[in-house]
């Protein structure tokens, strides 16, 4: 057992299941269930707006109070509480029935999520520096899309069972299982767990003091506020739109399936195609992003609608294990601190991207927010290109090697 949790596995695969219950389904089954809460509660899509921004408000939230969070038994007892509380929030979804008992719900919720996923990227990130491999970051990750993908699968049998109500709960009944694995896997080692963080290399800390990667830092913390509002609409409102332009429920799932599916799969694919750099990975991820943002827009066909979900979840969870990733290697601060800075900044994102969406869907369907969004992520690609052509950015700052990691 010990060298399954030397070898990074047993806290990988905790890491994962947490992000699947708080992240993939938590936050995101909300997107897979909206349009059956719609139709049967008859709300539109400003009270559908309203409600996601809550959600992503108490994720703002949630990051911020845990951003000074420490290795030690509080660590991994705030962990466990936070994630029971993502299994209850979601089963309280299925419990009541009106918009101010939605709105709390999915505030709490967020507020679950955020700190859960800080914490868990922190005990888990922190295990891979303690135990040098950092390359196995991309699997933690990849738990997002792999919730997405059980939530989208799960919809339809659950709504059939009972409507949107029913459905909720179902998805609580899948969260439990998943997050007992989780608190057991990642919170029964404190050999590693709790042992002191080693620094970044000698040569990233000679970086930082030049100020250079600090004005990269800067142009990144406003990249990833992009990334926030831009995604946020697509991972919102996706299955909404896609059933709208193609008029069917099935093919709007199953683009929603496409996306948990790409998602799960990307974080690690993205983070073994960094060699020499994270900036033209992340530009790339930016450009595609805002074409599969685009493609519902552009055209009602299946291909269009299996494609939009393919490019969204394709790239969304790489482009977070990228920036994380880069982020900490720039910001010279602990994981945590980092983790909860562009964690915030990208939550603020989320907030407004679908306050956005709601006031400009009124009538009208969920087009021109998709619009805005791939708009704000070409900007975003602009901004990073910027940046790396910049004369005052011209030393490369290079992914950490498993070697990389000394004490100093």
């Amino acid at each position: 057992m010990n060298r399954l949790y030397r070898n990074g596995l047993l806290p990988v695969l905790g890491g994962l299941c947490a992000l699947m219950v708080a992240m993939g389904i938590g936050r995101f089954a909300y997107t897979a269930l909206l349009p059956g809460m719609m139709d049967t509660h008859g709300f539109g899509e400003d009270v559908a707006g309203v409600m996601a921004a809550w959600n992503y408000a108490g994720y703002l939230a949630g990051v911020l109070a845990m951003r000074k969070e420490t290795p030690g038994v509080r660590r991994d007892a705030l962990f466990v509480f936070f994630l029971l509380l993502s299994v209850a929030t979601t089963a309280g979804m299925g419990l009541v029935q009106t918009n101010l008992l939605w709105h709390t719900m999915r505030f709490l919720a967020g507020f679950a999520s955020g700190a859960s996923f800080v914490l868990c990227s922190a005990i888990v990130l922190d295990t891979l520096i303690i135990i040098n491999k950092p390359m196995l970051a991309g699997i933690l990750y990849s738990g997002v899309g792999a919730g997405i993908a059980l939530g989208g699968i799960a919809a339809k049998p659950f709504e059939a069972m009972g409507g949107p109500a029913t459905a909720w709960l179902g998805m609580a009944a899948l969260c439990l299982p998943l997050a007992i694995i989780s608190f057991t896997t990642m919170t029964s080692c404190p050999a590693i767990n709790r042992a002191p963080v080693p620094k970044l290399s000698m040569a990233s800390a000679t970086v930082w003091q030049n100020g250079k990667p600090r004005n990269k830092y800067g142009i990144l913390l406003i990249v990833y506020f992009l990334e926030g509002f831009g995604y946020i609409i697509g991972a919102t409102f996706l299955v909404t739109l896609v059933q709208t332009v193609t008029h069917s429920p099935d093919i709007a799932r199953i683009s929603w399936i496409v996306t948990g599916c790409a998602a799960a799969l990307s974080a690690p694919l993205w983070r073994i195609a960094v060699r020499k750099s994270y900036l033209p990975a992340l530009v790339l991820a930016f450009l595609v992003q805002g074409i599969g943002i685009l493609l519902p827009v552009i055209s009602n066909s299946i291909f269009a609608a299996l494609s939009a979900g393919l490019l969204l979840g394709g790239t969304f969870m790489g482009i977070t294990t990228l920036s994380l990733q880069y982020g900490i290697t720039l910001s010279g601060k602990p994981s945590a601190h980092t983790v909860a800075v562009m964690t915030a900044l990208y939550g603020v994102g989320q907030i407004i991207g679908p306050l956005i969406a709601g006031i400009t869907a009124q009538g009208q369907g969920f087009s021109l927010a998709f619009i805005l969004s791939a708009i704000s992520l070409f900007i975003a690609a602009g901004l990073l290109i910027i940046s790396n052509i910049k004369k005052s950015s011209r030393i490369m700052i290079q992914p950490p090697s498993d070697d990389a990691i000394v004490k100093r």
